[in-house]
């Protein structure tokens, strides 16, 4: 009886430091994947999005990747956006959040963060996060995004 116990104690601590770990994940974590999107980008164009697709850091983030023309190429978590404009889309407190993310990493060749509020996977209520945007070089002119909530 104590052996489970001490099993069970175990796995739970376990489990619970991943969420923790998840939970902690750091600005520079998703810089770095954006960084590392951009490398895939410039060598392999389109042939860069499956591996961007399934591509995840610190348990659930993930990397986007819209144009130039603020619409989506590429979203993970919801495809449903990919192929359109985005140029309306707001968070809840009016943010044109794509068209920011454009302009910030038109800007800024070295990249740069924009504060908005977006909904964690499997969440409808928006909650607030801060990403790292950048123009990957290549002739696409595709902008990679990542973040962390804050």
């Amino acid at each position: 009886m104590k052996k489970h116990f001490y099993v069970t104690a175990a796995i739970l601590f376990t489990l619970s430091s991943l969420s923790v770990n998840a939970a902690e994940c750091k600005k520079e974590e998703a810089q770095a994947a954006v960084e590392k999107a951009c490398k895939l980008i410039e060598a392999k164009n389109e042939g860069a999005l499956d591996e961007i697709k399934s591509y995840k850091f610190c348990g659930d983030n993930y990397v986007w990747i819209q144009d130039s023309d603020v619409k989506m190429v590429l979203h993970p978590i919801k495809p449903r956006l990919n192929g359109k404009s985005l140029m309306e889309n707001k968070d809840p407190a009016g943010k044109l959040l794509f068209v920011e993310f454009d302009k910030m990493a038109k800007a800024n060749a070295a990249g740069g963060w924009v504060d908005y509020q977006w909904p964690k996977p499997g969440a409808e209520k928006a909650t607030d996060k801060i990403s790292f945007v950048k123009m990957c070089p290549g002739p696409k002119k595709w902008i990679a995004g990542s973040g962390v909530w804050k």
